[in-house]
């Protein structure tokens, strides 16, 4: 007999996420698998098939800058939304997904063009080193050396380097919060708020969305989560480095955060543990799960209504603790 929970997710997919892969598979454009193909060969594919959902971003201005970053130059790329308004934007730091070993700055360029146009902020996209040619730690400390560039050296490119926020989706979403925890120390920078789409935050694959998602059925599976992982840490055993797994960290002190989870997703309960957890650590948070929408939902804006309006209020949120919250003179509570 067919699993009724399955039946049940079945139904609830979201009809123009079904009408978008089956274009994307009449256009010939593959999934980037590891799995089945040779790396070099995924991000290829990967990079392809973003060309086809980036279609029709905003023209706002956009340009690359090379940092310095703790091991060599660290690539950024600065997004500028229009703005009527005098003085240096506020930014938001915003790392992309992809396990860790695929996808690029380019591959979220509609996404990061939205946020910014959307949120008032400028965003400094960050082109970090993939694996397995570069493991963990290295993607952490060049987040973190990202973080103090844009304190540092952002005024010079008219940004305010006390109106920070960091983001990011999936992978990015485990080193933005990496980030945030790493900012509480004397010395760093402050981070304001946190963005997190769907981030895979612990070397667990034995949850119950991994059980009832994992095998494929809206693209993300747990085969593929653990082959990331492999490649981020160099092994396959757990970690209890919460700079790798941030989900095991003292939580306490992050400033307030907006978890965006995909209810047909492996990870999903990876944002549901961290939301208990933020919790109980008396962290300022909100959540929102997408019930119908899968993994990877934030770059589907163009074609998936529902999409664009989970980025719409991801933007929206930037806004109020990076520009409303401060002509107020205040920090918001809430995230």
């Amino acid at each position: 007999m067919p699993d009724t929970n399955q039946l049940f997710a079945l139904d609830r997919l979201d009809p123009q996420v079904t009408a978008l892969h089956e274009r994307m598979g009449a256009l010939g454009l593959a999934s980037a698998d590891p799995l089945t193909m040779p790396i070099a060969q995924a991000r290829a594919a990967a990079e392809r098939a973003h060309v086809f959902l980036n279609q029709n971003a905003p023209p706002i201005p956009a340009r690359d800058i090379v940092a310095e970053g703790p091991v060599g130059p660290l690539q950024l790329r600065l997004y500028r939304p229009p703005t009527t308004q005098d003085g240096p934007l506020p930014v938001l730091l915003y790392f992309h997904g992809g396990g860790f070993a695929v996808n690029s700055v380019d591959t979220h360029d509609r996404l990061l063009r939205l946020l910014a146009l959307r949120s008032g902020a400028a965003v400094v996209a960050v082109a970090y080193g993939k694996a397995p040619e570069h493991r963990f730690p290295h993607q952490h400390d060049e987040a973190l050396a990202a973080l103090r560039w844009v304190a540092r050296h952002g005024a010079s490119h008219g940004l305010d380097g006390e109106r920070i926020a960091v983001g990011g989706d999936s992978a990015g979403a485990n080193l933005a919060l990496g980030v945030a925890l790493a900012a509480r120390a004397p010395g760093e920078p402050r981070v304001s708020f946190g963005l997190l789409f769907y981030g895979m935050f612990a070397h667990d694959f034995h949850t119950v969305s991994h059980r009832r998602f994992g095998d494929g059925r809206y693209g993300l599976t747990t085969a593929r989560m653990r082959w990331y992982w492999d490649q981020y840490l160099g092994h396959a055993e757990p970690t209890r480095d919460p700079r790798a797994a941030p989900l095991l960290a003292d939580l306490k002190g992050l400033p307030p955060l907006l978890l965006l989870a995909a209810g047909l997703d492996c990870l999903r309960d990876d944002s549901l543990r961290l939301a208990e957890r933020l919790a109980a650590s008396d962290v300022p948070f909100a959540l929102s799960v997408y019930e119908s929408l899968p993994h990877s939902f934030a770059s589907m804006t163009r074609l998936v209504e529902a999409a664009d309006g989970a980025v719409t209020r991801a933007a929206l949120a930037v806004r109020q603790h990076l520009t409303e919250a401060f002509a107020r003179g205040a920090q918001p509570t809430e995230a």
